[in-house]
């Protein structure tokens, strides 16, 4: 029951991917009520199961973290309670993520997800220019050809259009 309790206390780690699960559970729900069950699951389905697994990692990790804490909890008293945020990081971040969302429409997906990406990671300190290149170029191309071009599934163009 101390498990509970420390949960109580510290829950808001569990917020967003709370939120995730129910949101791909009331999806998944809503998918596999219209006709043609197996060919409407065939995206959500899998997507569903990795969310499914992510989050009962975390909560098995969680566990695990507060199991173990309490034998150095006993030794270490506040200290290890203490958390270190940096406010502009969170608030670069936050404006970094709405500018995103309404940029997507005007510059298009493939074009502000590099975009955001790359801010992000530079907003982090990121230190090796190689990851800050090539990891959002990288993963807007595999979203461009996962979508676009193999399930057909037009991404916004935007100004590039």
């Amino acid at each position: 029951m101390g498990f509970l309790r420390e949960l109580g206390k510290k829950g808001g780690e569990f917020i967003v991917p709370s939120i995730m699960l129910a949101y791909a559970t009331y999806y998944y729900l809503e998918v596999s009520a219209l006709p043609r069950r197996e060919v409407n699951l065939l995206l959500i389905q899998p997507v569903y199961f990795v969310i499914l697994a992510a989050f009962l990692v975390l909560v098995a990790a969680y566990v695990c973290r507060s199991l173990a804490g309490k034998n150095s909890q006993a030794s270490n008293g506040e200290a290890s309670e203490r958390k270190i945020t940096n406010k502009a990081a969170t608030l670069s971040f936050a404006v970094l993520t709405v500018a995103y969302v309404y940029g997507i429409e005007w510059l298009g997906f493939v074009a502000s997800s590099w975009l955001y990406m790359t801010l992000l990671l530079m907003v982090f300190s990121v230190k090796s220019w190689l990851i800050v290149a090539v990891f959002p170029a990288g993963t807007a191309l595999f979203i461009y050809l996962t979508f676009d071009m193999w399930l057909s599934i037009p991404l916004p163009k935007g100004i590039l259009s």
